[in-house]
């Protein structure tokens, strides 16, 4: 850095020219001193006047101020919520959906080469999910407590709720469980919600203020506070319908953002599963790791498999069992990492771990087993791309990466991504042909 350039500090306007882009969902520029700035609200190509806000060693952040020199790709955002100092929710309203997708292949490619070592990725685009895109896809969702007991979601980088009446990323069935719920929950943390193909759910996180008498209405009451769900008010599970299948999903199971995007999730993992088109599991043995209420394991076993489900959450893997009681598949509640070494002969792994990852010990695991394939689910980029270092470390090679846009105009994008073990052929031909030359 040259000890010539004016030198910034947090509370300085400046003006930036943005040409990168971070997972997280902002723009990056370079400060005159040369260090990385973040910039939440603004697009690549564009040139803003920006506050800094936050400033570290390595890098910066500042709050944009006005946009000088619009990109192409900058619309209205179609929310009143959204914007600085405001819903935290969403971070990508103010790009026009086609965009969003092409800044979220962006984040997934720069994410395998930095931080998984991945010299020459393959091809990767983000595709979006039929009929739920870019909004009215969440099924559920989990609301925090205003100070005044209304729903809402927080700021971004900070704690304070801001109050929602209607969120335009739910489905007609969530908002309208939103609106009956009311905002009379103050002491409450958080008000889960969740919608069903049939029946509604809400799911209370108590605060330190005690749990206020739930409103009337035509949907189950949980409390969650440790341990299983308690069922104050029936139904205490809904049901989700995934193609022509019909899924339970209790109080406090992990489930995807909407039927829709559980959907296309399905249709991406089987086919990847499968070493042929058209689709057909039949006589394999598949791992399916993380497997939560049964959703990749039904359709799997439906196309012929043997399958052992993994799941740690009892809730979850109880509702798996009912859901899975007619196909030939064997659910184990335990965690992923405690089960490895008794497992064997498999043929096929899919896993859609937490968004923290599977983690390097499950990775040299899984390797270990030597599977024709491993199917991995991510719903966080970076996580994908540590995960995926390890594995090309343990003799596995990424053979293609599909991402889907289930939570349009946010941030998040999730990735199917397929590993093939490294075949000898390719390596005695290498060897070959080194010892020609």
């Amino acid at each position: 850095m040259s000890t010539d350039q004016p030198r910034t500090a947090a509370g300085d306007l400046i003006t930036l020219s943005l040409d990168g882009w971070a997972h997280g969902g902002e723009a990056v520029g370079r400060l005159p001193e040369g260090m990385a700035c973040f910039v939440a609200h603004a697009l690549p190509g564009e040139t803003v006047t920006a506050r800094i806000s936050e400033k570290k060693k390595r890098w910066a952040r500042a709050e944009l101020v006005e946009v000088l020199e619009a990109s192409p790709h900058r619309v209205d955002p179609p929310c009143p919520y959204y914007g600085p100092d405001r819903c935290g929710g969403c971070q990508l309203q103010h790009a026009a959906p086609p965009h969003q997708l092409e800044l979220k292949a962006r984040v997934l490619r720069e994410q395998l080469i930095r931080i998984g070592r991945v010299e020459d990725p393959p091809a990767i685009v983000v595709d979006p999910v039929p009929d739920a895109w870019p909004q009215g896809y969440r099924a559920w969702a989990r609301m925090a407590v205003a100070p005044d007991g209304a729903l809402g979601f927080r700021r971004a980088g900070s704690h304070d709720v801001h109050p929602i009446d209607h969120c335009l990323l739910m489905t007609d069935d969530a908002a309208a469980l939103r609106n009956d719920a009311g905002d009379g929950w103050s002491g409450v943390d958080e008000v889960g919600l969740m919608a069903g193909t049939d029946g509604r759910l809400l799911t209370i996180h108590p605060g330190t203020g005690g749990v206020p008498a739930a409103p009337e209405g035509s949907f189950g009451v949980a409390l969650q506070a440790t341990g299983a769900p308690a069922v104050l008010r029936e139904p205490g599970a809904v049901t989700m319908r995934v193609h022509d299948v019909d899924l339970r999903v209790s109080a406090g199971a992990f489930f995807q953002a909407g039927p829709a995007a559980a959907a296309a999730l399905v249709d991406l993992v089987v086919a990847a599963a499968s070493p042929a088109d058209p689709i057909d599991l039949t006589g394999m043995h598949v791992l399916d790791l993380y497997g939560g209420v049964g959703l990749f394991s039904t359709f799997l076993a439906r196309a012929g498999a043997r399958v052992t489900l993994v799941e740690s959450s009892e809730q979850a893997t109880a509702d798996a069992r009912d859901n899975l009681a007619d196909l030939d598949v064997t659910v184990v509640t335990a965690d992923v990492a405690d089960v490895m070494d008794e497992l064997a002969d498999v043929d096929v792994v899919v896993l859609d771990p937490p968004r923290s990852g599977a983690g390097p010990d499950v990775c040299r695991a899984l390797a270990a087993l030597h599977p024709d394939r491993l199917v991995y689910v991510a719903c966080d980029p970076a996580a994908l791309a540590r995960d995926t270092k390890a594995l090309l470390a343990e003799g596995m090679q990424l053979a293609s990466v599909r991402g889907l846009d289930v939570f349009g105009h946010t941030a998040h994008v999730e990735a199917v991504a397929t590993f093939l073990p490294v075949s000898v052929a390719a390596i005695d031909d290498s060897t070959a042909g080194a010892e020609g030359q």
